[in-house]
């Protein structure tokens, strides 16, 4: 989303309120190169192999155990938080097989902060059966030159009949 003034500004007088091209872009969202976005998407989608393979040594390269989470169930259950780490730990002892997979994901950098976020659509089956769909946002920030998840949220909901054959 983008906004042709300031939040702040004032308008000038009646004169000069002609419409007027929008203003360039801000200097601090970058276009991303593109082994950057691959690195990001790579960030996020070796998290997700992480939760596929219940690893924690895979989870540490590519998250932070500090950072935050909120999950959203899809059920009618009130919000979830917790950190990384403790949902590392929860993933680590389940005993079903999950595979949550993710697809057009969208990326913007702020390179001056080296923060990232990746939007994207996403669907999860455990057992092999499609057990939840929606949409998640994967927060990452670039510490000592390496992409790492800092935060993730999601809203999910039960699968329609039609998301139930998603591969």
């Amino acid at each position: 989303m983008s906004c042709t003034l300031p939040i702040y500004s004032r308008p000038g007088p009646l004169a000069q309120q002609q419409e007027q091209p929008p203003p360039p872009p801000s200097p601090s969202i970058s276009p991303l190169f593109p082994s950057e976005e691959s690195a990001i998407i790579a960030t996020t989608q070796g998290f997700l192999f992480a939760l596929r393979a219940k690893s924690r040594t895979d989870f540490e390269k590519h998250c932070v155990r500090a950072g935050g989470m909120t999950l959203s169930p899809p059920s009618s259950t009130t919000l979830r938080f917790c950190t990384i780490g403790s949902f590392v730990e929860h993933i680590a002892a389940l005993k079903d097989d999950i595979d949550e997979r993710i697809w057009d994901p969208e990326v913007k950098v702020h390179e001056a902060g080296n923060l990232a976020a990746v939007w994207a659509p996403f669907r999860a089956k455990i057992n092999g059966v499609v057990d939840h769909v929606g949409v998640e946002l994967f927060v990452l920030h670039k510490l000592n030159g390496e992409w790492k998840v800092t935060g993730l949220a999601d809203s999910c909901q039960r699968p329609t009949e039609e998301e139930m054959t998603l591969d």
